[in-house]
Formats: C-alpha cells, sequence, structure tokens
C-alpha cells in the first residue's frame, strides 16, 4: 500500500480503459450561443437567457463544442434529471436547441431540436 498520496500516479493503457471522461455539468448559455438564438433564430431575449445548456468537446476539434439547450423547468416537468450532455440519451424530447459553437471564434450553428409550441417565439 502507498502511502504518498501527494505524488501523483501515472497514467498508463490499462488505468485508461476503466476510466469514464467525466462531463460538465449543465450552465449558463455562452454569450455567443445566446447572441446566435435571438438574432439569428429570432428568439425572446427574457427566455433565451434562462435557459441552460450541457456541453461536450469535439472529438475532432479542440475548440469547439457540441451543445445542448433546455429549460429547467420543462426538464423538471418531464422529470429529466439534467447532470450532462448524455442526460438527454433517454429523453431527447427535453433538448430545445442542438448544435455545435467554437469557443474562440465564436462561430455557432444551433437548430430548433424540439417540434410543436415555439416558447419564445417574437
Amino acid at each position: 500500500m502507498s502511502w504518498k498520496f501527494w505524488e501523483k500516479k501515472k497514467e498508463g493503457a490499462d488505468s485508461q480503459a476503466g476510466k469514464v471522461k467525466k462531463l460538465p455539468r449543465p450552465k449558463e448559455l455562452p454569450s455567443s450561443v445566446g447572441r446566435y438564438l435571438v438574432v439569428n433564430l429570432k428568439q425572446d431575449p427574457d427566455w433565451v437567457w434562462s435557459l441552460r445548456c450541457v456541453l461536450r468537446q469535439r472529438e475532432a476539434k479542440k475548440n469547439e463544442m457540441d451543445i445542448r439547450i433546455f429549460d429547467v423547468s420543462d426538464a423538471q416537468v418531464k422529470g429529466v434529471s439534467v447532470r450532462d450532455y448524455d442526460s438527454f440519451e433517454t429523453h431527447p424530447g427535453a433538448i430545445l436547441f442542438e448544435g455545435w459553437y467554437d469557443k474562440i471564434s465564436h462561430a455557432a450553428e444551433i437548430h430548433r431540436k424540439t417540434l410543436g409550441i415555439e416558447k419564445g417565439a417574437a
């Protein structure tokens, strides 16, 4: 048993096999994404800034993030517990918008995901 807890263990191939990459928790919309929803998709700004998002880094690009946008109150009504990006795999109907954005260039491409009543439409 090693008591040197202050020393960092070396990451080997065998330790990576059982390790799952942890995804970030829900957070407020990045400003470039909120701006895209208001300007390009003509959504109500007051409603847009009350939404939350979950992110996942894209595999091919370092600065690009996949994003799923949802309404916290709608998710609670539907019984969806949103912990990270993968929480929507079993409840895709709770996603309002989905797409990607670049943290550096602030470029974004977001699409409306759900069908039905358009909340916040101007």
